[in-house]
């Protein structure tokens, strides 16, 4: 037979049942050989009582001494013999002749010739031996006169061993009896045993659960995320080589380990609580940041654990910051097309009414103004996508009639660590966005912005003329679905937080005295947090 194609419900069950009949096989022949034993000793000490009791008896004492003891040690031993069940009791002098015997006929005839140097060197012992009759256990105690100083004969009490066996296979039977119950619910139970076996592995042979581990292996090596799975309790079950990598990280070092210690900022025990998947989520880890996906892994209707996937955002980055610079562009030559189109107009009605220098005035200043704005920020900004971002939005604020100032201070010449172009498109393009609509419907429209590159901090500040926040609102314009508009969604300042909680930045208002609401930033350059010198935009 062929091991290999048995199924594994059926190797289990036969090597259960296998192992168990020889455990039960064992115990049975071990319990047997000790209930022999004792039933063998238990005959043997019993022959070695009556034994003691005939020798120690006057009447065979006396009669030893007689002429004629047979006369009195015959009866007086069958006696005996009958009363106890005893195959035999013999009474025997020094020379071993039989004074006593159950065949009559044999008595005054020489004993066996058994080995009997103990008793005859006045010494009791218990053997098995056979002479005339079947094997027996035999006691042989010597009888002594009435002071004990000369030894007179001995006496030879025995029982058969097939009425030792007799009582042994009787005090056996229970025994064997519950050890075949044991065997057969032993079997029921391996049959079981095997079953539930099958039903936990979804009916998969080892060869077809060793494929599904090596395609597994195979597929955690290939991808290019890194993959964690931990356990309800945070420990690390499985990491691939991306995650190793990604995190600096030895597998085995850390298998068992608390997921906390190597992703401090994870969610995973909100995700194990809710059963919920968590997307899209940013943290710090080891100097960099990573995009990570938090999912349950949730068996029968429980969540026996959860799973993150991440990867390096560093490579996401550069690739939406190379999308987002283009757009930024094209949403600004869009913007100025728009501009250039109405300034068209202008000059062809002033030209059509002859007015030929207000025409060629508006012109140059048009043009003046433009080459100024954008000499500006090529000199203080050399970041592309922030560039583009503040050209375009100057371009829309323009068309909206949006005083748009950038202060004179701005500068910057390079990103903070683990700040990409992408971070501040979202940070400084939801201010500027929350600060258009903040001045909707004012008289006086102005909104400016100071980019300040510190020695340890980069801030930002962004400024606009609309109405005050009201002070019951708080810190809880930073949370989701809270805006200070009625139309607002509450989204714009809420992602900006979360962005800044990733990079380890931080953010605060204040209701200018003279009006208006002012935003500070601050993104440490090193992770480390350093409020910058408050400073007014002046419009």
């Amino acid at each position: 037979m062929d091991m290999k194609r048995i199924k594994l419900q059926y190797k289990i069950a036969l090597l259960s049942i296998v192992m168990i009949c020889f455990a039960l096989l064992t115990a049975g022949i071990l319990v047997l050989k000790t209930v022999a034993e004792y039933v063998q000793a238990s005959t043997g000490n019993r022959a070695l009582a009556i034994a003691q009791v005939v020798a120690l008896s006057p009447t065979i004492q006396e009669a030893l001494l007689s002429d004629n003891p047979s006369a009195v040690i015959q009866p007086f031993a069958e006696n005996w013999r009958k009363s106890t069940g005893a195959a035999f009791i013999i009474v025997a002098n020094m020379q071993q002749i039989r004074l006593s015997y159950p065949i009559p006929s044999m008595i005054g005839t020489s004993m066996a010739p058994l080995y009997r140097d103990p008793v005859l060197r006045g010494e009791e012992f218990v053997y098995v031996a056979q002479g005339n009759l079947a094997p027996t256990i035999r006691a042989n105690v010597p009888i002594f006169n009435s002071d004990n100083t000369n030894q007179l004969g001995f006496v030879s009490v025995g029982f058969y061993l097939d009425e030792v066996k007799a009582v042994t296979r009787q005090a056996a039977a229970p025994l064997l009896g519950a050890l075949l119950l044991a065997m057969c619910v032993s079997i029921a139970g391996a049959a079981l045993l095997a079953k539930n076996v099958k039903q936990a592995t979804f009916g998969l042979e080892p060869h077809e659960i060793g494929t599904l581990l090596k395609e597994q292996e195979a597929t955690l090596t290939a991808i290019h995320e890194g993959v964690i799975a931990v356990d309800t309790q945070l420990g690390i079950r499985l990491m691939n080589h991306e995650a190793s990598k990604i995190l600096g990280a030895d597998i085995e070092e850390w298998r068992g380990r608390s997921v906390d210690a190597i992703l401090p900022q994870n969610k995973l025990r909100q995700v194990i609580d809710s059963g919920q998947a968590i997307y899209n989520e940013e943290q710090v880890v080891v100097g960099a940041i990573i995009m990570s996906n938090s999912v349950p892994i949730i068996l029968d209707d429980k969540v026996v654990g959860a799973v993150i996937s991440f990867r390096d955002r560093t490579e996401v980055t550069r690739l939406a910051e190379e999308l987002t610079g283009v757009h930024r562009f094209v949403d600004a030559m869009r913007a100025q097309t728009h501009e250039f189109k109405n300034k068209l107009h202008t000059i062809s009605g002033l030209i059509q009414l002859k007015r030929y220098e207000e025409a060629v005035n508006f012109a140059i200043d048009s043009h003046v103004n433009q080459q100024g704005l954008i000499g500006q920020l090529s000199v203080k900004i050399k970041d592309s996508i922030i560039y583009g971002l503040l050209l375009g939005k100057a371009s829309q604020m323009k068309e909206l009639g949006i005083n748009f100032i950038i202060e004179p201070e701005t500068n910057l010449q390079e990103l903070p660590v683990n700040v990409s172009s992408g971070d501040l498109v979202l940070i400084i393009g939801n201010l500027l966005q929350n600060a258009i609509e903040a001045v909707e419907g004012q008289e006086n429209k102005c909104i400016s912005i100071l980019l300040n590159q510190n020695i340890d901090t980069l801030l930002v500040r962004v400024y606009n003329s609309g109405p005050w926040i009201e002070p019951q609102l708080g810190g809880s314009i930073y949370k989701r679905g809270i805006s200070t508009k009625r139309s607002g969604s509450g989204l714009g300042l809420a992602l900006v937080s979360e962005k800044l909680a990733v990079v380890g930045g931080t953010i605060f208002y204040r209701n200018i005295a003279d009006g208006g609401v002012e935003f500070e930033i601050s993104i440490p350059y090193a992770q480390v947090t350093v409020n910058g010198k408050h400073q007014s935009a002046n419009c």
